[in-house]
């Protein structure tokens, strides 16, 4: 399952919830709940005259803005589910993302999603394959998104009143290798009829490769985005 979180430097409650979100991954393993951190916070997200790095960019807004409206922070989608009640996908506070992982953990996935990368460390040329194999027919119009995040940066962080200058960032989204609103696939997926999907990027320069990674993940498109499945892969294994 995927857990999309809402963050930015200046969040000064924001660490709780990545916390929050690092706890879960341990408790139900990786290859169980794939975490990105998408900042995209508003002014919240505005780099420091410290910062090394700005972690915002076009992409990442519009990923933000196609999920839904963003109410408070720290805040996370859970495969883009929009509970009984709730008006935004993005669930606010982070206290109540452990009980609806659970539940979500239990339903069971229409297809498998499988990511292949081919890295080259001299050119950094980046080939990800992405393999997804139905197990239902599914109708055409599902979106297939793919997004490159580094683990591991670090650069400030306000944590409550304390600037941290040599925070760790975690799962942070890099770029978005489809459209923001996911590539949209043409065609039926049929039951057993594996599908491929070919891109192809250049890794900046200044983007540790051993910290990166492919995340892949199939969804509806347009009112209902709820992701189907989700699958992560390091670029360097």
């Amino acid at each position: 399952m995927l857990v999309e979180e809402i963050t930015g430097v200046r969040c000064q409650n924001c660490p709780i919830g990545t916390q929050t979100l690092v706890a879960l991954q341990q408790q139900y393993g990786k290859d169980k709940l794939v975490v990105v951190s998408i900042h995209a916070a508003g002014s919240f997200s505005i780099p420091y005259a410290s910062s090394q790095i700005d972690f915002r960019s076009a992409e990442t807004q519009e990923l933000a803005n196609y999920i839904g409206a963003l109410e408070g922070f720290p805040t996370a989608s859970i495969n883009r589910r929009l509970l009984a009640n709730e008006t935004s996908i993005f669930i606010t506070p982070h206290t109540r993302w452990g009980g609806e992982v659970a539940q979500d953990l239990q339903i069971d996935p229409s297809l498998a999603v499988t990511v292949k990368n081919t890295f080259d460390p001299g050119s950094r040329a980046l080939e990800i394959e992405i393999g997804l194999l139905p197990d239902q027919s599914l109708t055409a119009g599902y979106r297939l998104t793919v997004l490159i995040t580094q683990d591991s940066i670090v650069d400030p962080q306000l944590n409550g009143s304390t600037l941290i200058t040599n925070y760790i960032h975690r799962h942070v989204v890099r770029d978005v290798v489809t459209a923001s609103s996911g590539d949209i696939l043409e065609t039926p997926l049929e039951v057993g009829q594996l599908v491929n999907k070919k891109y192809n990027v250049i890794l900046p320069a200044d983007w540790e490769a051993k910290h990166c990674s492919v995340v892949a993940y199939v969804h509806r498109g347009i009112t209902d985005k709820e992701v189907l499945q989700v699958a992560e892969k390091h670029v360097i294994e």
